[in-house]
């Protein structure tokens, strides 16, 4: 089959897509942002003769995200990279907070710790940034069309599926996934079984078979600070309100503000593998539900609660259920993003993007999750 459509540059066509981003108009305050003490002028000649994925992910790729946790977080910590073989094959699904830098934190974190990074499937609307599409392309990433008419859509997802397990079953490469469409702007994690649906497609064999080649592993990132939840506020209220209409611009801003915005502590974790026995469901149950289910208590077991998700629950509660895993600062600084929104609704909804995965960790302990 023919992926061009969708796939990433081939290290062939990397060469002449670095020329064509150094040279763009935006070049300069990108290598500023990166390299604030060096040349700009010989950083750009250097981003230009770039010759290969690896060379640009182990250079300014890498640089980059070093640069960004430096100065917009307090710290990067992970657990689990101990269940992944060095040159292991893998199926990341993942929660999804942050337009880009989910899936660039593993990158970074596979990069550093286990020598070989992933693959990234994102939306093509991220395409229509002429920057990003082509740095996104040099960078292992995998467009998902969205739109369409419905036998388009379902065509497009079938060609997205096929491409996914001819990375990870034959060619033992590693891709990571969000778990639904979009990001969780509410802040409930849940695995939407369309996803395991649209993955099973492109295999021949039964769901389960396709499921299990392709080696599942759950994936939570947390960050204590969203630099986009006043954005995320208002969008869900708008869209209850049935007003909601993307503007033209809005997703460039959710990746910029994303990016440069402080995000305080920020966790990544990998959670144990779905092992192929686990996939089977109960008696009459369905897989793909079962495997939803199941990426979900996965996820939320290993969400790194922060501060913030603690005080959020406990302003909404009413009770200091939690009051010594946090200090007033964080309280106040709850408070003072509450106050940039126009009403009670959207106030709450920002609250609730905060609270809801300490939920998430009560109705795990339950067991009803």
């Amino acid at each position: 089959m023919n992926f061009d459509d969708i796939r990433p540059y081939t290290d062939l066509e990397v060469p002449e897509a670095m020329s064509r981003i150094a040279a763009l108009d935006v070049a300069p305050q990108i290598m500023r942002f990166v390299y604030p003490d060096d040349d700009v002028q010989l950083k750009l000649k250097q981003l230009a003769e770039i010759k290969s994925t690896r060379e640009l992910q182990a250079t300014f790729m890498n640089d980059a995200i070093k640069r960004i946790l430096a100065i917009t977080t307090d710290g990067l910590t992970h657990s689990g990279l101990g269940y992944l073989r060095r040159r292991g094959n893998y199926l990341f699904v993942s929660n999804h907070r942050d337009i880009t830098l989910d899936a660039f934190l593993l990158q970074h974190l596979l990069l550093e710790k286990k020598g070989r990074t992933s693959y990234i499937v994102f939306g093509d609307n991220l395409l229509s940034m002429p920057a990003a599409a082509e740095l996104f392309r040099c960078n292992k990433m995998i467009s998902m069309h969205r739109g369409g008419t419905p036998r388009a859509f379902y065509e497009s997802l079938a060609h997205l599926s096929a491409y996914i397990h001819l990375l990870v079953a034959d060619w033992h490469r590693s891709v990571w996934i969000a778990q639904k469409n979009g990001r969780a702007k509410d802040g409930l994690d849940r695995t939407a079984p369309a996803i395991l649906k649209m993955l099973a497609m492109g295999s021949d064999a039964s769901p389960r078979e396709a499921l299990a080649e392709l080696n599942i592993v759950p994936m939570s990132i947390s960050y204590e600070w969203d630099p986009c939840d006043v954005m995320k506020a208002n969008e869900l209220a708008l869209s209850r309100e049935g007003e909601y209409k993307k503007a033209p611009g809005e997703d460039l801003a959710s990746v910029v503000n994303g990016i440069q915005g402080y995000k305080g502590m920020v966790h990544l974790a990998v959670g144990k593998p779905i092992a192929a026995s686990e996939l089977d469901p109960p008696a009459g149950g369905d897989i793909f539900e079962h495997v939803a289910h199941l990426l979900d208590r996965r996820i939320a077991g290993a969400y790194r609660l922060m501060p913030s998700n603690y005080a959020a629950y406990d302003m909404l509660s009413g009770i200091s259920r939690y009051h010594a895993r946090y200090n007033t600062a964080t309280v106040r600084e709850l408070e003072r993003r509450t106050s940039a929104l126009a009403d009670d609704t959207r106030r709450r909804l920002l609250l609730e993007q905060y609270a809801n995965p300490v939920k998430s960790m009560l109705e795990l302990r339950k067991g009803t999750n």
